[in-house]
């Protein structure tokens, strides 16, 4: 378990919610720390386009 993760085990929580882009390499880290897809978000509106945000969720 990260340091950060003890911590906030710690402080009592049960579960961790974390997001990245789907563009983005941070995927891959958290899938291996054991965190699990839970769903995600695409902003379409012309000025504002992004990639999807990609939530993960891991219990601690």
């Amino acid at each position: 378990m990260e340091h950060w993760e003890k911590d906030m085990k710690a402080q009592g929580y049960g579960m961790l919610l974390t997001s990245t882009r789907v563009d983005e390499k941070a995927q891959h880290f958290y899938r291996k720390l054991g965190y699990k897809d839970c769903g995600g978000f695409i902003i379409d509106i012309s000025q504002y386009e992004q990639p999807m945000e990609i939530f993960f969720i891991k219990g601690i």
